[in-house]
């Protein structure tokens, strides 16, 4: 069954002063959550009471720099579909009613609730889960939106959306409510700042140093209204489930989720990884931009050389995130190695995880081609033997080459053209990940 998901960034801002415009603000951080998604992007805004909607294909600073419109309430959402058409109609914020939606995650199977949304007579524009969620509040409150209640709205779908991974905003005409899923799958975190009341995917897209940060728990809600906010309280008979690639990949380096700093837990991991390693090598490597910290810790440890020999372009989008007939052609723009940093070298390249291999290949090949004399990866999660469920793109096993190589070694070196590949234990993983509270599905076998 085709599922839609999404691995979004999503932000939105509730100004103290109804006379302060937010937009500027607004679109600051949620370009700062680019990296989360780079399909499409949209805001959703509040003027005269009414919600205006506006959404595009691409990316923000492309749609969005000179976007003019005033607003003291707004959300906004930066999407990564990894199943489902990329096209305006199933661009974010999703807007029915006067109400506007921002989702980040997936609802799995959303067909039960589209029949019976269906039945009761509602009609469908878009294969996104967004309009599901939202149309079956509707349905399940029966009631005019500026009459929904916090936890109304919490209820609903701590009960109806169990064993599903969101976040969440709804923008009414005069609040705000953001909501998080029972296990946590997802950050969102709270931020109060001199003159407003923020809730983001990450808190890199923070404007200003915060006067309050608050990371929701799961099932936990928030409103943010003309009199402050209110926070509800979690959802205690769940144990969490947090997604192990927010801190691995998704996340970026300046942010704190899942109340972690990403950059040092990066760090650790290259040190734990490099603790069972003893290759030879003159320089280590890393593979800008989510390796780099892991690649800085293993270097540490080690006391090998931290070689920038591999230049990323800036202006290439993120190769996981892209889509196929995208990917390879993302990865050849993205690379370039600068020779005499390389030639006659036996190098150690460090990245966070191997999916589908075009990466590994890609560089093990411009790294030989350019006089490497050897070239060992090594990576700071554990194999990727399993599909995801919960949003990231990976939809079937036979994308993934750990997968397709488990147990044998030497077939998955001369598949990548590599001289040795090494993961990090994953007993040593889960001394940084404990399995009770982070989810580690794709790591192991159903």
């Amino acid at each position: 069954m085709s599922k839609l998901k999404h691995e979004c960034g999503i932000a939105g801002i509730f100004a103290k002063n109804k006379n302060n415009n937010i937009i500027e603000k607004l679109i600051f951080s949620i370009s700062k959550l680019q990296h989360r998604g780079q399909d499409s992007c949209g805001i959703a805004y509040i003027q005269n009471e009414k919600i205006k909607n506006k959404t595009a294909l691409g990316l923000i600073k492309d749609n969005f720099s000179n976007f003019k419109e005033k607003s003291n309430i707004a959300i906004a959402h930066t999407r990564y579909a990894t199943i489902g058409k990329i096209d305006i109609k199933n661009a974010q914020p999703y807007f029915f009613n006067n109400v506007a939606v921002c989702f980040n995650g997936t609802i799995s199977a959303n067909t039960k609730y589209k029949k019976i949304l269906k039945n009761a007579g509602y009609a469908f524009d878009t294969n996104s889960d967004s309009e599901i969620i939202l149309k079956w509040i509707f349905f399940k409150t029966n009631k005019n939106p500026n009459n929904w209640s916090l936890d109304e709205i919490r209820h609903i779908l701590n009960n109806d959306f169990k064993n599903k991974a969101y976040s969440l905003l709804i923008l009414l005409k005069d609040k705000i409510f953001a909501f998080k899923d029972i296990y946590s799958y997802r950050p969102l975190i709270f931020i109060e700042t001199k003159n407003e009341y923020c809730i983001f995917s990450e808190d890199c897209a923070t404007f200003e140093t915060p006067l309050k940060k608050i990371e929701l728990k799961g099932g936990q809600g928030i409103e943010l209204n003309k009199n402050g906010y209110i926070l509800s309280d979690p959802y205690n008979s769940t144990k969490s489930k947090k997604c192990v690639f927010e801190i691995i990949y998704f996340a970026s380096k300046n942010s704190n989720v899942f109340n972690m700093n990403v950059k040092e837990k990066r760090i650790l991991l290259g040190e734990l990884l490099a603790s069972k390693d003893n290759v030879d090598a003159d320089i280590v490597v890393p593979v800008m931009n989510s390796g780099f910290w892991g690649a800085y810790g293993y270097s540490k440890k080690r006391g090998i050389k931290l070689c920038f020999a591999i230049k990323n372009n800036k202006n290439t989008l993120r190769t996981f995130i892209e889509k196929e007939n995208k990917r390879n052609k993302t990865i050849d723009e993205k690379y370039k190695v600068i020779k005499n940093k390389v030639k006659d070298k036996n190098i150690i390249v460090v990245d966070d995880s191997i999916v589908r291999g075009h990466t590994v290949k890609k560089i093990t090949y411009l790294l030989k081609k350019n006089g490497a004399k050897s070239v060992h990866f090594r990576l700071f999660s554990p194999p990727i033997i399993n599909v995801c469920n919960w949003g990231v793109d990976i939809s079937s096993k036979e994308e993934l080459l750990a997968c397709k190589y488990k147990s044998k070694d030497n077939d998955l070196i001369k598949e990548l053209k590599t001289d040795s590949i090494k993961y990090i234990p994953y007993e040593l993983f889960c001394k940084v990940f404990n399995e009770n509270q982070w989810c580690h599905s794709c790591f192991k076998e159903d």
